[in-house]
């Protein structure tokens, strides 16, 4: 059996002769297990088909000695730590007929962008200063910004996925067909 979307997986748990306290314990431990999965691909750095992220430009900044000679430290490199912090912000909802695993949160905000490959436009302001005591930015021009997010598919559904949960569903099948 090939499921082609999640609901096919909801409507087969949901087939399953399950009382409801079995069901949600069911769909909690497939929404767990999809998100270590989600997890497990940003640790390595890769898309849900397990291909490397987009490579970051190098970014350098200029640091001066007081020789006067100038060195210079790698800000990016080899795209460590992209979207790293985001596995935090990975939240799951379980009832008894679903499961559901998404972002939250500001930085889920980013996240859902970045999955999706969004625009942004955000304002910044041009020749202004950061004024200490009231913690903004002040003076200048407030000036619109537009930018692409690369498209960074980090939630999404897989037959690698597929495999491992219908795997977990018939587990429990069995355990029901013998009891």
């Amino acid at each position: 059996m090939q499921l082609s979307n999640p609901e096919q997986l909801t409507s087969l748990i949901d087939s399953l002769i399950m009382t409801a306290p079995e069901k949600f314990d069911l769909n909690r431990r497939l929404a767990n297990r999809t998100r270590q999965y989600f997890r497990e691909q940003i640790r390595k750095q890769r898309d849900i088909d397990g291909n490397p992220y987009q490579g970051r430009t190098r970014r350098k900044i200029e640091v001066f000695s007081r020789s006067g000679q100038t060195e210079k430290e790698k800000l990016t490199q080899n795209n460590k730590n992209m979207l790293m912090g985001l596995s935090r912000s990975l939240k799951t909802s379980v009832t008894d007929e679903s499961f559901e695993v998404g972002v939250m949160g500001v930085l889920g905000g980013i996240g859902r962008a970045h999955n999706e490959g969004r625009g942004m436009t955000f304002t910044t302001r041009m020749k202004g200063f950061y004024n200490s005591k009231t913690n903004r930015w002040e003076g200048g021009v407030k000036v619109k910004s537009n930018y692409q997010m690369p498209k960074r598919t980090f939630i999404g559904w897989t037959p690698t996925l597929e495999r491992e949960l219908l795997a977990m569903v018939n587990t429990d099948l069995l355990k029901n067909v013998e009891s």
